[in-house]
């Protein structure tokens, strides 16, 4: 791909400043479609599959599956609450190690006569106390239709599939969005925070009652829309702490465009702990202070108009204090107006973000673009601007 070509690619609609986003979201809310999610109305039959499973116990998903065929349930409502079955009971990863580690011993040379088959079947089970049959049980337990139905922690209750059934069908309609409104009424902190973590090009806005954050979708990029579909999607389990909010999603499902709107109530999921390794902020905070810089972990918002920036970092270099942001994913015009919207509020920052992410092109001297972001890297850099 030429130089010209790709720098076209680059060049994504530009983020409508706050009275123009106002505008468009009332407009759009005349035209978006409410998602149906599932609620109390629909325990009757999701207990009705979820007693079809227990009648199978021990036996694979795909007798599951076939009995499922010939019930009075809609084929799209047994999908969606099998995928939230399976979420709920778990346990892949441990078939996964299972199933690979007796494959190991079995499969082999091509077992051309029953005797060398059932010689590699007893040879597996002598080493892993199994019999020749629990061999064959175990050998493709990680396929989605082999595995048996299993309930260790027994019967799921309809409630908690149908949140995670939900969960499922608003993060697939995330993962096909041009672009992503979500207006909440409370604190937005969290949203905002896990936004910035997951490095989402987004705007946040507050008009002083409700907080507005305008992201771009996955099918607005032009490379990396499956990574950043799955980061933009992280945000939907926030949604369960938030009593009243809105979100409403341009997407194109293979055809043509629509505009789809969630709104509570919306049976969720329990936020999940915060859980895994530190974010890069978190780490970055750490290398710097072991170097004696003066660093603010999460400094205060900066507020400019009704635009709302967040930096990561606040740190004191040569008298000066700069904040810092780190960026994940970007366009140019991205961050050239996010560098705008610093400079107005009167704020000197630095932008961080990766090589292989940064736009093509020439970038602003605010822009570190960094092969591995580390404080010694980022102090080196910092001297280069005084």
């Amino acid at each position: 791909m030429s130089r010209k070509a790709h720098d076209q690619q680059s060049e994504l609609p530009s983020f409508p400043d706050a009275a123009a986003l106002l505008a468009h979201s009332a407009r759009e809310r005349a035209g978006a479609t409410d998602v149906r999610l599932y609620d109390h109305r629909d325990l009757p039959w999701i207990g009705s599959i979820v007693d079809h499973a227990v009648d199978v116990l021990g036996q694979p998903w795909r007798v599951l599956k076939e009995r499922l065929e010939h019930a009075p349930i809609g084929a799209a409502r047994v999908t969606a609450i099998l995928s939230a079955l399976r979420r709920v009971l778990g346990g892949r990863a441990e078939r996964v190690r299972i199933a690979r580690r007796v494959r190991s011993l079995v499969l082999g040379p091509p077992a051309l006569d029953d005797a060398t088959h059932q010689q590699r079947l007893a040879a597996a089970g002598a080493e892993l106390g199994l019999d020749a049959e629990g061999i064959r049980d175990l050998l493709w337990i990680d396929l989605a239709n082999e595995r048996p139905v299993a309930m260790p922690e027994g019967r799921p209750s309809e409630h908690r599939l149908a949140a995670y059934a939900n969960l499922d069908r608003i993060q697939r309609a995330v993962r096909r969005a041009r672009r992503v409104r979500l207006r909440v009424w409370d604190d937005a902190h969290d949203l905002i925070r896990m936004a910035a973590r997951c490095g989402l090009i987004a705007t946040v806005q507050t008009d002083g009652q409700s907080t507005t954050i305008d992201l771009l979708g996955p099918l607005s990029l032009f490379h990396a829309t499956s990574v950043y579909g799955r980061a933009l999607a992280a945000l939907v389990p926030l949604l369960a702490d938030h009593p009243r909010f809105e979100l409403v999603l341009d997407c194109d499902f293979g055809h043509g465009p629509a505009t789809l709107r969630v709104l509570p109530p919306a049976l969720l999921p329990p936020v999940p702990p915060e859980r895994g390794k530190p974010s890069g902020a978190a780490r970055l905070t750490r290398q710097l202070a072991k170097l004696g810089v003066e660093v603010e972990r999460d400094p205060s918002a900066i507020v400019e108009g009704r635009e709302v920036l967040h930096p990561d970092l606040a740190i004191v270099h040569g008298a000066r204090r700069r904040v810092i942001e780190l960026i994940g994913f970007a366009t140019a015009e991205y961050l050239t107006a996010k560098l705008a919207r610093y400079t107005a509020a009167g704020a000197d920052v630095v932008l961080c973000i990766a090589e292989k992410r940064a736009p093509a092109g020439p970038l602003d001297p605010r822009v570190f673009a960094y092969q591995r972001l580390g404080g010694a890297c980022l102090m080196k850099f910092f001297e280069g601007l005084s």
